[in-house]
């Protein structure tokens, strides 16, 4: 329309002049005169089309789309079934690139509503962090996943989308907390010859953030588990977190005797394991604060690597030697 409306301006400008300086006669100037005229006819009938055509989209048209796109599951279809449903995601995908100023806010009502089909709930979200990295999308994304269906999706795009979260210091005790329903839940990172199980994904979900953000879940979250696979993956979390609160947690956890009998086994044998860790190791002796022994470990986090495992149980056992040297600190009289 803007493109229709400057060449209509131009015409009467060429009118005007070509008037005024009596270039043209009487009849050419009727031509033009009426060639104009048809251009202001043809912007004005073309206007309501255009309008129509920008506004077509609107928030129940979006919803329609999303509920055809995706009606459907991965882990209940074939391979044959998974290609034709490949191509059709691959022009969602490519719309939503072509007009982000559509379906990024059309993205942020849909996966907010976590009644949607759950594939979308984590392939929509992984399109809208591509389409914005702004903080509350990132916000938006973490709650959609923690809704989707962990059958559907490879394990490791869910376990890099939550650490990149982490890693950005984004809440995502929810996101990482929805492993716990797959005690199967497994990561192999080849580059490193790594493979992570539901424990340690867990921890690299959790432990780049700040740890405020999932202690106290962490402690409802265990008390609650039934599965022992997850009350072990809690139970380490819980470890590292070396706090009053935590450790208190998993021996109140051991106390409890309806809890299986190898997660009880296993907590005992956290409770244990701070007694091999010398105070008089030059690695576990640090001039550092015990603060800063935490951000340094949370940063070193941020990769995923067996080194980086390494290296989270050497801060661990400083941190551990930074607290028992607290509590032998005798108050001065």
């Amino acid at each position: 329309m803007v493109a229709q409306d400057s060449a209509c301006r131009r015409n009467c400008a060429v009118l005007d002049f070509v008037v005024t300086s009596g270039i043209l006669a009487e009849a050419e100037i009727e031509k033009v005169m009426r060639a104009t005229k048809l251009w202001w006819i043809f912007a004005l009938l073309a206007f309501p089309v255009l309008a129509a055509g920008q506004g077509a989209q609107t928030p129940e048209s979006f919803h329609a789309e999303i509920l055809r796109t995706y009606d459907f599951q991965p882990h209940a279809l074939d391979q044959a079934q998974i290609a034709k449903k490949s191509d059709l995601l691959d022009q969602f995908w490519a719309n939503a690139k072509a007009q982000r100023g559509i379906y990024v806010p059309g993205l942020r009502r849909e996966l907010a509503d976590f009644s949607n089909p759950p594939f979308f709930l984590f392939d929509g979200s992984h399109l809208l962090m591509n389409l914005s990295d702004e903080p509350a999308d990132r916000k938006i994304i973490l709650a959609a996943i923690a809704h989707c269906d962990l059958r559907d999706v490879q394990q490791k795009d869910y376990f890099l989308l939550v650490h990149r979260m982490a890693a950005l210091g984004e809440d995502t005790t929810a996101a990482a907390f929805h492993i716990l329903e797959d005690p199967d839940f497994q990561v192999i990172i080849p580059e490193h010859a790594l493979t992570l199980s539901q424990n340690y994904c867990l921890i690299y979900m959790l432990l780049p953030t700040n740890q405020d953000f999932w202690i106290r879940p962490a402690i409802m979250r265990l008390h609650d588990a039934k599965d022992m696979a997850a009350q072990k993956s809690l139970l380490l979390l819980l470890w590292y977190a070396q706090t009053s609160e935590a450790d208190k947690a998993i021996g109140e956890f051991l106390a409890v005797s309806d809890k299986q009998s190898d997660s009880r086994k296993y907590a005992s044998e956290l409770i244990h394991r701070k007694e091999g860790i010398d105070d008089a190791d030059p690695a576990a002796v640090s001039a550092a604060t015990e603060d800063s022994l935490r951000t340094q470990r949370r940063e070193r986090m941020k990769a995923v690597s067996d080194e980086a495992l390494d290296d989270l149980d050497v801060y661990t056992a400083k941190i551990i030697v930074k607290r028992n040297a607290g509590s032998k600190v005798t108050p001065k009289s």
